[in-house]
């Protein structure tokens, strides 16, 4: 949908559609690829430890003094 509105609603110079449909279909992907390694932050080349989070969960579960 928003490269068909970039199309369609463009500028007036037809010169200037092709590099703003690549700047928006690249937005497009690099928002894609932030959805997918953002979902998964356990796995992957740049990933974290769910340590942290274990801690946390292990802390909340203890009786109240």
């Amino acid at each position: 949908m928003v490269l068909g509105t970039v199309i369609i609603y463009g500028v007036e110079r037809p010169d200037l559609h092709y590099p703003m449909v690549a700047v928006g279909g690249v937005i497009v992907a690099a928002n894609l690829f932030l959805v997918l390694e953002l979902a998964h932050p356990y796995i992957g080349e740049v990933s974290t430890t769910s340590d942290p989070l274990q801690e946390v969960v292990w802390v909340l579960s203890q009786p109240a003094p």
